[in-house]
């Protein structure tokens, strides 16, 4: 009998032991997150960074993510929504359609014993910075234009990050003359709603198609009637007003005038309509009317301008008018 209450008692202190064990078995898994630290981001912009479950005692077990509290517009995804401690997941958030502001986002690991650990973290979302208009010419940023020929301004487009397209809001400064030779800027500006601006400049250069013509010419004049030859040198400009227009500043080396000259790109004869000068010359003080025709040719690099005209008169030693033909040849 005795024995059998030892062993009695034996029994019951086994299974108490018995009970112990298993009670500490089902205690859960203390684990604890890092690395969900306070982040600040911008309005559509994203990040990815590691958050680490780390095990500190208990019963190891598998431990489920879940992430709360998100804002609209915010997406947060890890890489993996389940493992067994001590492991580390990549977390991603995006703020594509986020509003700005300060949000709460909760990071919580749950176990099957019921052990749940939870890290909050602020998620601050900023506004984008105003990022500066773009404008970009159409076309070239140096435009040739014929004198007197009509400009068609080929304009500028913008586009803004915020804004999108804000072609309709660029302004337009400065303006082409087309009768008169020159270089003329045309300025484009563009402002986006948030006050930057961009802003890019044209030159539209307003040319004669004779421009070739100006400058220093070697000449001589050619009397037919006596064969006589005179070298001199005179000056020649373009016309700033009228294409394929040049004055010449001085004819035949004794007068000091200066006719006006057209050239016929289609025909390729110069003009000299009849003009009428007062010249004076160691001779004689009177007006002289020049009136011909010409061209212009090449020989290499040289160009040659050739008048036939005749010089018209009255002489007053003689006391009759006078008509005398001539030719000016001009080399450069």
């Amino acid at each position: 009998m005795k024995n059998i209450k030892s062993l009695a008692g034996l029994i019951v202190i086994i299974s108490f032991f018995l009970n112990a064990c298993t009670k500490e078995e089902e205690i859960g898994m203390d684990f604890k997150i890092n690395g969900a630290k306070d982040l600040t981001l911008l309005k559509n912009d994203s990040t990815s960074r590691d958050i680490t479950f780390l095990y500190l005692g208990g019963s190891r077990e598998e431990l489920t993510i879940t992430c709360t509290g998100i804002p609209n517009g915010v997406s947060v995804n890890f890489s993996s929504y389940a493992g067994t401690p001590d492991f580390t997941v990549k977390q991603t958030i995006k703020t594509t359609n986020a509003d700005t502001g300060t949000y709460a986002i909760n990071v919580t690991g749950s176990t099957p014993l019921g052990k749940v650990f939870t890290r909050t973290f602020y998620l601050i979302v900023d506004a984008s910075p105003n990022i500066s208009p773009t404008i970009s010419l159409n076309g070239n940023y140096t435009i040739d234009i014929t004198l007197n020929q009509p400009f068609v301004d080929p304009g500028a487009t913008a586009h803004d990050p915020e804004d999108g397209t804000i072609t309709n809001q660029i302004v337009t400064y400065g303006n082409v003359n087309i009768d008169s030779t020159g270089n003329y800027p045309i300025s484009y500006v563009v402002y986006d709603s948030g006050g930057l601006k961009d802003s890019v400049t044209r030159i539209v250069r307003v040319f004669n198609s004779l421009n070739y013509v100006s400058g220093s010419w070697t000449c001589k004049t050619i009397t037919p009637s006596t064969n006589d030859t005179t070298n001199w040198i005179t000056t020649i400009q373009a016309s700033g007003t009228v294409d394929n227009r040049f004055l010449i500043f001085k004819v035949g080396n004794d007068y000091l005038a200066n006719p006006i000259v057209d050239y016929y790109p289609s025909s390729g004869i110069l003009n000299l309509a009849s003009q009428t000068f007062f010249c004076q010359t160691a001779v004689d003080t009177s007006n002289h009317t020049f009136v011909g025709t010409g061209t212009i040719t090449s020989q290499g690099q040289q160009k040659i301008i050739t008048i036939d005209y005749t010089d018209s008169y009255f002489d007053a030693v003689q006391g009759n008018n006078v008509s005398i033909p001539r030719r000016d040849v001009y080399i450069k």
